[in-house]
């Protein structure tokens, strides 16, 4: 099940709330502010009430003046309830105030909710960045994004206007109904007893063609991707003539986009229908039995007037509470995926500036009795009693058959991953003894599929050392072989590579990653199968760079062309996890039947 329709599923309840309270650490901080705006809006939804109130009386004296003047004193001021002219004064006032009070407001709760979500989105990224790799293997890109942009959006919509509309909405219900009463009960019993029938059927309506456009939005939405996969792999449709296929495979997306719409349609027509029908026809219900009252003389014309304007706004707060109330339910369900997150374990790195004093590595690496398997996959043993040792500046390569563990041995010395058991030490210490922004500020990794970062040439080259100077960022690119393209391009260093470094080729990447490695200057190197895709002159010159950057550092190579490796001071032969031989390349080749001549052997045939 995606994580969408998990969302899909959440529901407002008692532990759902008790969790979403836990965001009010973040508000903790503002809380006399926050405070401050709730009462702002507590006095707007009062203020709208008697504006309403007010434009009654406005309709009330203008039909009808009274036989004597309803004076009355405020703050010292008196004011004349029964003059048109005296009516306008104090509803401008009474606006003029509303609009101070709601402008007061809105930066209040934009000022409060900006600074909340700069620390809720450094909190969540911060956390992310810092989970270890087997959360990242069990996660998708697409869902943690997600997590960060919409679901944070989600909780910024609902400090900055739901909470403060939902609020407003209550006081005007409440405050408006008792109001009702006040002017009319008999009207209110009617209103009471049609208009909110009629407006929960008409949610009711609502909510269904809402998820009707929303099956028409997402059968748009899987058309969209049949486009982009379609566009995306063209050669593959062209080579396999598929044309007609993907066609076929759009047409009956976009056959049940039409199907959903029209159905839809009607649904809204309906919905328009029942509205004219049933709310105006309740509304016209009440305003017979109101002209009936006034003509009688059981109602005065300004308390008529109030009570059509104020049930009218009543009606659309009860008809609005539901839309907020559903974006106050997703707002929750984003609150618990972003506070689920900030309670996850990450990794001990360091994102600031570390408090300790950095141990400088010699470069020895040993495994003792390593045992391993990923958390996904427990039934398979990746690594098997493994144990070898490479001492400071040794090159150490690690060979088999695909599948033996190589990339895993890897990620262990990149502690990615902890062994179930076993030890991985450095210069004879556990690796759990170091801090892991210290063992790994002192290693370089250049692997198979280098992915670039989007910005220029020179960024992708100083993510190695961030501090480098322009000069040390050249050397690095020339001892990585990699001036010999950069310079040929118009804008040298300042060349933008692309998403992902689309706009190089494989060796260009290769030796822009090496260089980083370069910049970096560490004392361990990883270098796994960095030229096993390559073509021949771009393995040449990315060899030669490797050979220049492995000199007086520790290396671990995992090999795929064993050619590349003869002069490794140690080749440890992987099969299945398990560690079949160890020596040198003379050493190895001599043992009858052994795995790694067979490598050797195998990989003579094939080019010969």
């Amino acid at each position: 099940m995606s994580e969408k329709k998990k969302e899909k599923k959440k529901r407002l309840s008692k532990a759902s709330l008790k969790q979403a309270t836990r965001i009010f650490k973040y508000v903790k901080p503002y809380r006399w502010q926050f405070a401050f705006g709730i009462v702002l809006i507590s006095l707007s939804g009062v203020f709208t009430l008697l504006v309403t109130r007010l434009w009654g009386q406005l309709g009330g004296v203008g039909v009808q003046q009274p036989e004597q003047d309803d004076i009355r004193s405020y703050f010292d001021f008196e004011f004349n309830f029964s003059d048109l002219g005296s009516l306008a004064v104090i509803i401008f006032a009474v606006l003029v105030i509303q609009a101070i009070m709601s402008f007061t407001r809105v930066i209040l709760f934009a000022r409060i909710t900006e600074n909340m979500m700069l620390a809720l989105r450094k909190d969540t990224y911060q956390k992310i960045i810092r989970m270890p790799m087997q959360y990242f293997n069990e996660q998708r890109v697409g869902d943690l994004n997600s997590r960060i942009s919409a679901d944070i959006t989600s909780i910024q919509d609902v400090f900055t206007t739901t909470l403060a509309e939902l609020l407003r909405q209550l006081i005007v219900i409440v405050g408006g109904i008792a109001a009702l009463l006040f002017f009319s009960p008999t009207l209110t019993f009617i209103m009471l007893s049609t208009l909110p029938v009629v407006i929960i059927i008409a949610v009711i309506f609502g909510r269904f063609i809402r998820k009707l456009s929303k099956k028409t939005q997402d059968q748009v939405a899987e058309s969209n991707v049949v486009v982009q996969e379609t566009l995306t792999g063209i050669v593959n449709v062209k080579s396999f003539a598929n044309e007609l296929l993907e066609v076929t495979r759009y047409m009956g997306n976009i056959t049940e986009i039409k199907k959903f719409a029209l159905k839809g349609a009607w649904w809204r027509a309906s919905f328009s229908s029942f509205i004219i029908l049933f709310i105006f026809g309740a509304i016209s219900l009440v305003i017979f039995k109101g002209a009936d009252l006034m003509a009688a003389g059981e109602l005065d014309s300004e308390y008529f007037f109030s009570f059509l304007l104020m049930t009218g706004l009543v009606a659309g707060s009860i008809g609005g509470i539901a839309a907020q109330f559903a974006q106050l339910q997703r707002g929750i369900g984003a609150i618990e995926n972003v506070m689920d997150i900030l309670e996850l374990d990450p990794e001990p790195v360091v994102i600031e500036s570390p408090s300790f004093k950095q141990r400088a590595l010699k470069g020895e690496i040993e495994f003792q009795r390593l045992q391993f398997h990923y958390d996904s996959r427990k039934e398979i043993q990746v690594i098997n009693d493994l144990s070898f040792r490479a001492s400071a500046g040794d090159h150490v390569a690690i060979v088999g058959p695909s599948g033996a563990g190589k990339s895993t041995i890897a990620s262990l010395i990149l502690q990615f991953y902890v062994p179930q058991a076993g030890k991985v030490q450095f210069d004879g210490v556990d690796a759990s003894e170091y801090d892991l922004t210290e063992l790994r500020s002192q290693m370089a990794f250049v692997p198979q599929e280098v992915i670039l970062f989007g910005g220029s040439i020179k960024e992708n080259i100083a993510y190695g050392n961030p501090e480098a100077s322009d000069e040390e960022i050249h050397q690095a690119a020339a001892q990585a072989n990699a001036l010999q393209f950069i310079d040929q391009f118009p804008d040298g260093l300042d060349t933008i590579v692309g998403e992902r470094g689309i706009q190089l080729s494989g060796g260009q990447r290769q030796r822009i990653a090496i260089a980083r490695a370069v910049l970096k200057n560490p004392t361990i190197l990883i270098l796994d199968e960095a030229t096993s895709s390559l073509d021949s002159e771009s393995e040449r010159l990315v060899q030669d760079a490797l050979d220049k950057l492995m000199k007086g550092r520790t290396s671990v190579v995992i090999a795929h062309r064993l050619s590349t490796i003869r002069s490794a001071d140690k080749i440890i032969v992987l099969d299945g996890g398990i560690k079949v031989e160890e020596g040198k390349h003379e050493e190895l080749i001599t043992i009858e039947n052994g795995v790694y001549r067979g490598l050797v052997e195998l990989q003579s045939q094939l080019v010969s």
